[in-house]
């Protein structure tokens, strides 16, 4: 639809000119001096404004500046890759060291920040088991004449690509250093792959402080010798796993025992560091590969190895507790970054080359919405490479079906000097080119999620379609004091061939109070907002812990009874069955102003039409709030101003699937 609008600044100039100079003619001297402010409100012609009363509304995606993250002060430091292996295995060549530094840190490209370095551990020459061509990262020390030395030039490849990434994202550059093995010299194996019993540690006990201070010595090198600030040192990867065994095809980790060889590699490299007067280069550990053991690594470390750490990073592959490694991080203030993830996973409803890409948002969303981390930072941008002759004698796994699931966001074609793009690098562009470092992350659904940067007052919104048919949204933003008129459309759907990518549709318009938009099938679109702002909602809760609760049976009559709703805490759940309910008698009547509702962690879906009412007699009941949408993961906050109920129910639909009562927790609130 062609947009038509005008400006009224020239009738209301005009308008106000007459004003003053008839006040200038009753002896007034209005408008006299000066000159008349300009007025630059936009007329929309009303024909143009979608409301949710005119049209059949699909799905609510709700954006409560309640739900924004508390996480590092509330301030998202960015996205990015590890150049581990890719940047080792494309860096000799500076077209495709360049191509992949603009195309995923670039202005133009994805506009990511953070670059993981790897400090390769080298292998022993001898070996011949790496034979993933991207895999075998050289180290930086060599033999010579039976001692070991360094060798600044081993790692050019990977350094080519450091330096242009760097160059590439600018002043928002964050480099991190990290290290998926030690030298192989300094393993009990003698293998930088692992080792030979997986479930020990491989370092040897007389190594720790040769490779802590290997590790300052390369992070020195980067930064005073080739000019590369860089932010942090994470010296172990997943370690507290069986994964990493001897003689395999890659080099991707080393075995430390929780507790105290964790912590005492960690101490040692903040030592190390401090030798070489890096003082503005953390300490961040332990990079594992799940949540849970991510919390329960922490819980070990000795109290030293706290002090010195700046940042926690996990890796979400196993997200289970993502939404208590969260809250752990906001209790013991501290930094946590999401650091490592991808997959070969598919979504969407036959959504071809989509279902890679839906997957990935969903991902993103899932991570940003339970975990709340300062940063989310993928594994690698490129997992795969095309090239008739290989690679040091090896065979490059060649291109990917993009049809299906598929790990990385390109494919490196070293014979067409050529980085192929897939419809899942374009996904990530629809967060990353718009949620900018600075900005602070909003919760807003299972398929959505928002920013909000404050200084500029612009408002981002992502929301992706999962399934086979358009659907019409209402994006309820009457929690904001006030938004702009109209909203920027980003979209991503269909093929790399003759589908969208990045494709910038027609301005819509806001009512007031929000906007209405078309989600199409199988995509993913971002909203951008000027003159958004969000104001102080300050609120306070009001205690229903001595409430009488009552509902239906939980499921298999155990004991995730609906008690747990009101318990305080949000890792337990009411799991009850289809038709189910809960009921809360507070005593009497009580005035509140918003309802916050937390569902069963990873069964989200399951409130997606639930509803809230209230009742003073318990038989009578006004519908107060319809749950639209599936929620966020953590707290979703219903502002209800003004509300005044002893009885508040809590109840989800007919129809079996996945129409069951689970909820983890309900609050009210008061405004301040």
């Amino acid at each position: 639809m062609k947009k038509y609008y005008m400006k009224r600044v020239v009738c209301l100039m005009l308008s106000l000119s007459i004003a003053a100079m008839m006040a200038g003619c009753a002896g007034g001297n209005a408008g006299s001096e000066g000159t008349l402010p300009e007025v630059t409100e936009e007329y929309v012609d009303p024909s143009l404004i979608v409301t949710p009363d005119s049209v059949q509304i699909d799905t609510e995606v709700t954006v409560s500046p309640l739900n924004a993250s508390k996480q590092n002060g509330g301030i998202f430091e960015g996205w990015g890759t590890s150049l581990c292996w890719w940047a080792n295995r494309l860096g000799y060549s500076d077209s495709l060291a360049q191509q992949a530094a603009d195309l995923f840190f670039g202005e133009d490209g994805l506009k990511m920040n953070i670059m993981r370095y790897n400090i390769g551990g080298g292998d022993d020459p001898s070996h011949t088991h790496i034979t993933r061509t991207d895999s075998m990262v050289p180290g930086w020390l060599k033999e010579e004449n039976g001692e070991y030395v360094y060798d600044y030039t081993a790692d050019y490849n990977q350094l080519n690509v450091l330096d242009r990434c760097v160059k590439a994202a600018g002043d928002n550059a964050i480099v991190e250093v990290f290290s998926n093995s030690p030298p192989y010299f300094m393993t009990v194996s003698g293998c930088s792959s692992g080792g030979v019993d997986s479930n020990k540690n491989n370092l040897k006990d007389d190594s720790y402080e040769e490779f802590a201070e290997y590790l300052a010595h390369v992070t020195d090198y980067i930064q005073n010798k080739l000019g590369i600030e860089v932010t942090s040192v994470s010296p172990m990867n997943e370690p507290n796993t069986n994964f990493w065994g001897a003689y395999s095809y890659k080099q991707e980790g080393c075995h430390f025992d929780a507790g105290e060889a964790q912590s005492k590699i960690i101490e040692l490299t903040a030592e190390a560091l401090k030798k070489y007067d890096l003082d503005n280069v953390i300490i961040a550990a332990s990079d594992e590969t799940s949540t849970e053991l991510q919390i329960q690594e922490y819980n070990a470390y000795s109290d030293a190895a706290k002090k010195v750490i700046g940042r926690i990073n996990t890796h979400t592959y196993n997200p289970t507790r993502a939404g208590e490694l969260g809250a752990l991080a906001r209790e013991e203030n501290f930094k946590l970054w999401m650091s490592e993830v991808d997959g070969n996973g598919t979504s969407g409803e036959n959504a071809g080359e989509m279902s890679a890409a839906i997957w990935f948002g969903q991902k993103i969303i899932s991570d940003m919405n339970s975990l709340t981390p300062a940063a989310w930072v993928m594994w690698q941008a490129i997992d795969k490479h095309i090239c008739a002759e290989g690679y040091l004698g090896r065979q490059d796994s060649g291109m990917i079906d993009i049809n299906t699931g598929y790990w990385g966001l390109a494919v490196a074609d070293h014979d067409n000097d050529d980085i192929i793009l897939t419809q899942k690098y374009y996904a990530m562009g629809q967060f990353s080119r718009f949620i900018r470092p600075g900005y602070t992350v909003i919760s807003t659904g299972e398929d959505s999620i928002a920013a909000y940067d404050s200084d500029s007052g612009m408002l981002v919104i992502v929301a992706i379609n999962p399934t086979a048919a358009d659907k019409t949204a209402n994006f309820d933003l009457s929690q904001f004091e006030s938004v702009g008129r109209r909203v920027s459309v980003t979209r991503t759907s269909g093929s790399t061939a003759d589908g969208e990518q990045w494709a910038e549709l027609d301005d819509i318009y806001t009512y007031d109070g929000g906007f209405v938009a078309e989600l199409k099938a199988n995509s993913i679109t971002t909203y951008v907002l000027n003159n958004a702002k969000a104001g102080n909602v300050n609120l306070d809760e009001i205690s229903i812990k001595k409430a009488k609760i009552t509902g239906s049976a939980a499921w298999n009559n155990g004991s995730d009874t609906v008690e747990k709703v009101i318990d305080g805490n949000i890792d337990t759940f009411f799991d009850g069955v289809a038709d189910g309910w809960l009921e809360i008698d507070l005593g009497k009547a009580v005035e509140f102003d918003a309802v916050a509702y937390a569902p069963r962690s990873g069964f989200a879906g399951r409130m997606l039409g639930g509803k809230f009412y209230g009742s003073d007699n318990g038989k009578d009941w006004t519908e107060l709030y319809e749950i639209k949408s599936s929620p966020a993961t953590g707290w979703n906050f219903a502002m209800l101003r003004g509300s005044k109920y002893r009885y508040i129910r809590y109840d989800v639909p007919s129809g079996g699937g996945d129409h069951l009562c689970n909820i983890a927790e309900i609050k009210l609130y008061k405004l301040k």
